[in-house]
């Protein structure tokens, strides 16, 4: 839960003893007679919620220059406001918490730039620091202040009678920002999300610079229209045979690349087996060179082997001799590292094989060499077919084709960009059309850029609904006599009873329906969850109910002092959580008084409590004891 609730009032000065007055949890009645100091103790309690105004001086404050103020918040710390009569800023001081820090100073205003003031510091307690709400009708926003919230709690004598909305404290200017406070009170949700309208005369000016920036835009659009076509109407139509020709100009583009791609397979077929030939060529020369060299050394090795072999004849033919070495007979002797005689025969007859092989590898050769100069003359004549089939393609690619697929792509490329030219004109048609309607809608709301609606966005229905029966709820249990049923109208922003406005009844009947508005608000509040000041302080609501009032709602004595009486049961057992106090010169009935925190001040000294300050004794020369309030 948020909120605090008021504990002690202390007021003190030098040489004077303490005026102090000590409240509690649920409902508070500070009664008596008038000029006791009732409402200077109200005015004082709103002075020390951050108004601006110092209470009244009144004789009995005469002596007094400081005010204490003792709150409790919800969750149990205790705090104390400190701050001169005359006004200026605030110490506050916690109270009971082990280690605490001393007195710091709150500002009295609520300042953007001052984040430590009362109003942020009352507003953190209630659950509403941060907070923006709505100020005028171009959705301008402002910080919300606790000051926006005290008339909602702090309910003087004057106030509660007044025939304006609860919600309204009189001032036309606050007007916006208190019913976006009212709003927030009952749904939780500030107006930070609303993106402020710009002021009429600003409006009014940018509106106008936007006409002059159309009608530039507009003029220099038409002249580059001017210079692209001299027939803007006839553009569709131009487009339109554009496309039918480029359809025609693709397709026959299509046929001119294919014949193209078709001859240009073909030269490069033919030059392919042009290449592939004359490698083919290339490689049968160096063949026959390496075989011309292989029948060389073939021709050698005959000549060899037929010279050793005619050799072995000869040398088979001579006679046996000594040895020409040592001149032992022959077959007799043996040296180191020198073969015996071989056999001649024998060695004649493997030369002759030799021969015989490399004969048939001669004879081998030549067809491999045969077989090369056929394919050689053979590919001879292939190149020359290549050569003429590409020559006779590559004349028809260069000659026909080719300046026929470019003429082709040409044609194809202007009637392209005819049509990109003929759509760049119909964008600028319709630029030009777009910017005219932009100029006549420019034009239009300047008629009424000085027209602003105060509008405020409407209240959930089910928050609505939860207001008014908390209202019509407190009004039945003080037997109030009214019409059913009981409604708030956001129109008017104020209660409707029956067929009756709250505002056209009496001074009483207005009193009572104003406590049960303020009432009625902080219990919707809590039974919603949603955050709450946490007491409210009531003056005088009962004291205007008198018999003209009660005569107009048929009521007689006896009735007007049950609603009395009701009023008091029903807050002496309603009110739990939260903190009630009423200033009033009706005494609560004796038997709540003991369930209940009650102050009465008699105006005497042998009777009770005189008054809120403590009677001093006066000057011989006046001999009367008198309280202001």
């Amino acid at each position: 839960m948020t909120g605090f609730q008021l504990r002690r009032l202390q007021i003190t000065g030098l040489n004077v003893a303490d005026a102090e007055i000590e409240f509690g949890p649920g409902l508070n009645v500070v009664s008596g007679a008038s000029d006791t100091g009732k409402s200077y103790l109200v005015e004082t309690i709103d002075f020390m919620l951050g108004g601006g105004t110092p209470p009244r001086q009144i004789p009995e404050s005469r002596g007094y220059d400081n005010a204490r103020l003792s709150i409790i918040a919800h969750d149990g710390r205790g705090f104390e406001l400190t701050r001169a009569l005359q006004g200026g800023d605030f110490l506050l001081a916690e109270l009971g918490a082990p280690g605490t820090a001393g007195p710091v100073t709150l500002g009295s205003r609520h300042s953007a730039s001052t984040e430590e003031n009362i109003s942020t510091f009352l507003l953190r307690l209630v659950g509403l620091d941060g907070k923006r709400v709505r100020k005028n009708a171009q959705n301008e926003l402002q910080n919300l202040s606790f000051r926006n919230l005290a008339h909602l709690v702090v309910i003087d004598e004057e106030s509660i009678i007044k025939k304006g909305s609860p919600i309204h404290t009189g001032e036309s200017t606050q007007r916006t920002v208190q019913a976006s406070i009212f709003k927030l009170l009952l749904t939780g949700q500030d107006d930070s999300a609303l993106i402020a309208a710009k002021k009429p005369i600003i409006a009014k000016a940018e509106l106008e610079a936007q006409i002059a920036l159309l009608d530039q835009l507009i003029a220099d659009y038409e002249r580059e229209l001017g210079g692209s076509t001299q027939d803007p109407a006839g553009l569709d139509g131009q487009l339109e045979r554009l496309s039918a020709s480029i359809i025609q100009s693709e397709r026959a583009l299509s046929i001119e690349r294919s014949a193209f791609e078709q001859q240009e397979r073909q030269r490069r077929a033919a030059w392919q087996t042009r290449d592939e030939g004359l490698a083919r060529q290339a490689e049968i020369a160096g063949l026959l060179e390496r075989f011309a060299l292989l029948n060389e050394h073939y021709g050698s090795d005959l000549d060899r082997l037929e010279a050793v072999s005619e050799a072995g004849f000869f040398f088979v033919a001579l006679d046996a001799g000594t040895c020409p070495l040592c001149g032992a007979p022959a077959g007799d002797h043996r040296h180191d590292g020198v073969p015996h005689d071989g056999d001649i025969v024998a060695l004649r007859a493997a030369c002759d094989r030799e021969i015989a092989k490399i004969r048939q590898l001669q004879a081998e050769l030549t067809q491999a060499v045969g077989d090369l100069n056929a394919e050689e003359a053979e590919l001879r004549t292939r190149l020359e077919a290549a050569r003429l089939a590409f020559r006779e393609a590559d004349a028809l690619v260069r000659e026909t084709l080719a300046p026929a697929l470019s003429a082709a792509r040409a044609e194809n490329s202007r009637l392209l960009e005819t049509r990109s030219e003929v759509r760049q004109a119909l964008s600028l048609v319709e630029r030009i059309a777009d910017l005219r309607r932009k100029r006549a809608d420019a034009q239009a709301a300047l008629g009424t850029a000085g027209r602003i609606s105060d509008d405020r966005p409407g209240l959930p229905p089910a928050s609505v609904q939860a207001f008014s029966a908390s209202v019509e709820e407190l009004l039945v249990a003080w037997h109030f006599p009214h019409e059913k049923p009981i409604y708030f109208d956001e129109r008017g922003q104020d209660l409707v009873l029956g067929s009756r406005r709250r505002g056209e009844q009496g001074k009483g009947l207005r009193a009572l329906t104003h406590a049960a508005f303020s009432l009625g608000l902080e219990q919707t509040c809590r039974n919603l969850r949603l955050p709450a000041i946490g007491f409210v302080m009531l003056d005088s609501p009962l004291v205007t109910f008198r018999e003209a009032e009660a005569e107009e709602a048929g009521l007689d004595a006896g009735a007007r002092l049950e609603v009395k009486q009701a009023f008091y049961r029903d807050l002496a057992s309603r009110i739990r959580t939260d903190q009630v106090i009423i200033v009033e010169n009706e005494d609560p009935e004796v038997g709540l008084r003991g369930a209940i925190v009650s102050h009465i001040f008699t105006k005497r000294l042998d009777q009770g409590r005189a008054g809120f300050f403590p009677i001093r004794p006066a000057p011989a020369i006046f001999g009367a004891e008198q309280q202001s309030g």
